[in-house]
């Protein structure tokens, strides 16, 4: 009996005796342990952290004109929790204070703004109103200041001076959206986020950094004093290529045109003016487009909401010829003074491929198949090598690889050749492929600004980086260009060069007629790329004028100024424009006579001049 009394006795000393110990340890580990824990939290219910919200940094051309902008104004914010049951008469009352002065606001609006950003995780003050400009709170801010819990915080809002002008290029911000706070978490502070262009390639620069701003606050959240302050890092501006003067020309000479151009150097790849049409007026962006302008941008059938220059794949056609012959050089057994007959056409498989020209051109050497862009010269020589080598050539020039361009979502292009068919559509190569991959049609595609890249190569020599940003604050960016052909290839571009120049400058040239109103001298190559098959066997073909819209070719032109000492190249792309010399041809000369009247190119004469004292 004892025995067991004695048992139990030590059993429920035991049992006391752990339940003091688990007891110790906990007030061991709250006490100790974790002091550091609740000393933190204690301080954040004294301290209050407000951020700074950094000045967007504004986007200018390269004379400092500005593109992207901020409107000055403020943010109407009301403190976290009051949308509690037991703080709901405060929520109504403050709004119910405000709203005479912004009477375009209803009360279950302001509440609404309000709810969505009150959570329990939340312990900064939320937007009501996300914009007042300057001088309608100077107006109020008597009244409002009264309001001990109301706060009114400085915010900017993006400008875009220029509406539409340049509208791809420089892009746009709008709300910020979880999906973009998680990406870029300063969104949560600042509200926006580039969404495309500049605007969003360089976001995270312009976005600035968050400053702070820790006070001392009551148990009422009232302030009592300032305890530390960290300035926000903010107005980081971008300077860009871009002359505006020169975009703006471009938009009024590109009017009631689809398509895309682009203004280049072609040295350093700076772009002076680059545009895709039709364009958009990028405000209407700004806090969220309405439904009724994004529908009209969507569903047009002339896709603005795409930028052309970097986003629109289109056949090259004939612009790709320059290329071609450098190649036929190397691989195909000719010399740039090689003469081949050139008929009307030339059959295969008992099809006909046909020249453009109905009576065929005779003979021709490549500096005639340049100028006159004789089909069946190409159609011909590429016939006479492995097309994977001319593939590799047009590669080496630009062509079916990134620009790398300073803009997002940039597309690669297709160069034809024997193993992108096999890996892409898992077909073999025929020597019809080759023929009409020649001409720059099959499935061959390029990006304006690929076409643009390409031909700054041969007016230089070698190939730049396209890139609109030349200095990120005090930080000037420069892009050397790079050396990608051959002692050889660069033995032959005075040929290729030589061959534009006949196109524009010579009679015969195939944009001879169309650019005689230039005051440039101009070098340039002409292409027409079908986008419709067209039977073969029909001798007379339907005008391009007689042809539904979306059934004419797409209209090419690319060329370097001035002819005997390139500098800049312009290349255009008008959508369905019919013919590269009798529609794009005009618009060259026009944008030419902009950079002769701006001072960056000289006049005819004066090139001539120069071409003399230098002989």
């Amino acid at each position: 009996m004892d025995y067991r009394m004695n048992n139990r006795i030590i059993i429920v000393f035991a049992v006391f005796l752990v339940s003091w110990i688990v007891l110790l340890i906990k007030i061991f580990n709250v006490s100790v342990l974790s002091y550091k824990f609740y000393e933190e939290k204690a301080i954040n219910n004294t301290l209050r952290e407000d951020p700074i919200i950094p000045t967007r940094g504004q986007i200018s051309d390269r004379n400092g004109i500005p593109l992207a902008t901020n409107t000055v104004g403020f943010m109407i914010s009301l403190p976290p929790r009051l949308s509690l049951r037991s703080q709901s008469k405060i929520l109504e009352e403050e709004i119910e204070r405000i709203l005479p002065f912004f009477p375009q606001y209803t009360k279950e609006k302001l509440i609404s703004n309000y709810k969505k950003g009150d959570s329990p995780y939340n312990h900064d003050y939320i937007p009501i109103i996300n914009f007042v400009e300057h001088d309608v709170i100077l107006k109020y801010y008597p009244e409002l200041s009264q309001s001990e819990i109301l706060r009114i915080i400085p915010f900017a809002k993006r400008y875009y001076p220029n509406l539409t002008s340049a509208s791809h290029v420089i892009g746009y911000v709008s709300n910020a959206n979880n999906q973009d706070i998680q990406k870029q978490p300063i969104a949560k502070y600042t509200n926006i986020i580039g969404k495309e262009g500049l605007e969003k390639q360089y976001d995270t620069y312009l976005q600035g950094e968050i400053g702070s701003r820790i006070v001392k606050v009551t148990a009422l959240n009232k302030e009592v004093e300032v305890v530390s302050y960290k300035e926000a890092i903010e107005n980081r501006d971008l300077t860009t290529t871009l002359d505006i003067r020169v975009q703006k020309e471009m938009d009024k000479i590109f009017e009631g045109q689809n398509g895309a151009a682009i203004i280049m150097n072609a040295h350093n790849g700076e772009i002076l003016a680059a545009g895709s049409y039709p364009e958009y007026n990028l405000n209407h962006f700004i806090g969220g487009i309405s439904h009724e302008n994004w529908n009209a941008l969507r569903d047009s059938p002339y896709k603005p909401l795409i930028n052309k220059f970097i986003n629109g794949l289109y056949p090259p056609g004939s612009v790709i010829k320059m290329g071609m012959g450098l190649a036929f050089l190397e691989y195909a057994q000719i010399d740039e003074t090689t003469e081949i007959k050139t008929p009307p056409f030339i059959e295969l498989g008992g099809r006909k491929f046909r020249d453009w020209k109905k009576d065929g051109h005779g003979s021709s050497d490549l500096l005639k198949a340049i100028k006159r862009s004789v089909d069946v010269y190409f159609y011909i020589l590429s016939q006479r090598t492995d097309f994977q080598n001319i593939a590799n050539i047009l590669r080496q020039m630009g062509l079916g690889q990134k620009t790398g361009v300073d803009l997002p979502n940039e597309f690669i292009g297709i160069v034809p050749s024997p193993k992108i068919k096999k890996e892409r559509y898992k077909q073999d190569w025929y020597t019809g492929d080759s023929i009409v991959s020649s001409i720059g049609q099959g499935f061959f595609l390029a990006t304006p600004l690929q076409i643009a890249n390409y031909t700054a190569l041969i007016a230089s020599g070698k190939l730049p980086t396209p890139h609109f940003v030349s200095q990120m604050g005090e930080n000037i960016i420069t892009i050397p260009p790079k050396d990608t052909l051959t002692n050889f290839q660069k033995s032959k571009l005075p040929i290729l060069r030589e061959g534009m120049r006949q196109v524009c400058s010579e009679v015969g040239g195939t944009a001879y007629l169309a650019t005689q109103e230039s005051k440039a001298y101009l070098a340039c190559k002409t292409g027409t790329a079908q986008v419709i098959k067209i039977s073969q066997t029909d001798q007379e073909r339907l005008k391009e004028s007689e042809l539904d819209y979306f059934h004419r070719s797409q209209a090419w032109i690319t060329g370097f100024l001035p002819a005997n000492n390139p500098q800049y190249v312009i290349t255009i792309m008008v959508e369905h424009g019919g013919s590269g010399s009798g529609t794009a041809g005009p618009i060259l000369a026009k944008l030419s006579n902009v950079l002769v009247d701006l001072g960056y190119v000289p006049n005819k004469q004066n090139s001539f001049m120069k071409d003399t004292t230098n002989d």
